[in-house]
């Protein structure tokens, strides 16, 4: 009678470590948040240049000199009511990190340990060999 209470209770025990066990398992797939961030209106500044440009040409021709200048103007005009910002990528990007490989060392040793076990296989069968 007591032993069939144990095994119960050890099943019982064994049963709720193997739902704990299943029940934390991998992490599901949890996405980092991306800022993202856009100025649709922007009117703080407003700039209306005007640049006033020459261009001065000096040259020679036998005994004269000549002084040549032109002047112009130049206007630019900034559209300030509408300006589009975007500081970061609006995709959302899963990465992948890979785990579990080996390093050249470690493979490296584990073809080491294949030839010294097919060594020990041979030298196995020939030992076996010679006892029959």
């Amino acid at each position: 009678m007591k032993t069939e209470t144990k095994q119960r209770i050890w099943f019982v025990i064994l049963l709720l470590a193997l739902i704990a066990f299943f029940a934390t398992g991998c992490k599901s797939i949890e996405y980092v948040p991306v800022e993202y961030h856009t100025v649709e209106y922007k009117d703080r500044y407003v700039i209306d240049s005007i640049y006033n440009r020459d261009t001065v040409q000096i040259y020679a021709r036998g005994d004269t000199v000549y002084n040549n200048v032109v002047k112009w103007r130049e206007r630019f005009k900034v559209d300030t009511l509408t300006y589009f910002k975007t500081d970061s990528v609006p995709v959302i990007v899963e990465v992948e990190k890979y785990t579990n490989q080996l390093t050249k060392w470690q493979r490296w040793r584990l073809n080491a340990l294949n030839v010294i076990v097919a060594g020990l296989l041979v030298w196995l069968f020939f030992f076996i060999r010679k006892l029959f």
